[in-house]
């Protein structure tokens, strides 16, 4: 995100499932994840509970003016995890929003979603990897895919290092993502990221002197989610209700650790286009 997170962003361990309408047994966090995950592709076709949990009854800090609410997380028929922002109130916020974050951390390597991101100003939709300061006084590492509602003909591409976040590139897409589901991904390399659109390089950043790129594993998040406060609304554009609920759809997300083959048909692990010079 482009806007610090705060420390409750693991703070709250226990989370509730509810898929499909039916809620699953209550799941506890660990309260220490591996250091780095192996590689996966999970398309949908049920629920993970040992690889996500879902974030549930607070938010990331004022900039955000819904909760985590786990209700708005459904896995659908058609294979997909829906994530919803709707007007139920939650833990003092007027809105609820959803979250899902694996258990396990992750290295370097490629990470790859379909999604079909929120049309709506004041949201973000969202997939990237994060982890928060540490205990030597370190600031957040991060990586983003982020999609701002209020024009879904962009995707903007960030990352943090060390809390520093200020490397945002907005890239122009040539269609409306929040009519689709199309392919995203990045490559996470110890010198450098690469992000991609549907298989094509579009954006790529190199480690220079004084210029880190980000090195502690973090783990995989998606997210839906409405701001609040004027310097979010300068980011994101003012959230206003329209009275239905915004949803944000993802129907497969994959991680194949640096060095290891290419894992389906179509991932940039295979081979990629890059960009026009």
């Amino acid at each position: 995100m482009s806007i610090q997170f705060a420390a409750s962003r693991v703070s709250h361990l226990v989370t509730m499932l509810a898929l499909a309408g039916s809620c699953l047994p209550l799941l506890s966090a660990p309260s220490v994840a591996a250091e780095v995950g192996k590689s996966f592709v999970d398309t949908f076709e049920s629920f993970d509970r040992t690889r996500w949990y879902i974030s549930h009854g607070w938010s990331n800090g004022a900039h955000q003016s819904c909760a985590w609410f786990n209700r708005n997380v459904k896995l659908l028929s058609s294979k997909e995890v829906m994530l919803s922002l709707t007007d139920e109130t939650l833990a003092d916020h007027k809105y609820t929003c959803a979250e899902i974050q694996t258990v396990e951390k992750y290295g370097y390597g490629t990470y790859e979603v379909r999604m079909r991101p929120a049309k709506a100003s004041g949201t973000v939709s969202a997939f990237f990897t994060y982890v928060g300061a540490s205990s030597d006084g370190k600031g957040q590492d991060e990586i983003d895919i982020e999609f701002l509602g209020k024009d879904t003909r962009t995707v903007q591409l960030n990352y943090f290092v060390d809390g520093d976040g200020n490397h945002a590139k907005v890239e122009q897409l040539g269609f409306d993502a929040s009519t689709r589901v199309e392919s995203y991904a990045y490559e996470w390399l110890r010198d450098g990221i690469r992000w991609f659109i549907n298989g094509k390089l579009v954006h790529e950043v190199k480690a220079e002197p004084g210029k880190p790129m980000p090195k502690r594993p973090g783990k995989i998040f998606i997210s839906l989610w409405s701001g609040a406060g004027a310097e979010t609304e300068n980011w994101l554009g003012p959230f206003k209700y329209s009275g239905t609920a915004l949803t944000a759809v993802y129907d497969r997300i994959a991680f194949t650790a640096a060095g290891e083959p290419c894992q389906f048909e179509g991932s940039v692990v295979c081979g990629y286009e890059k960009k026009a010079p």
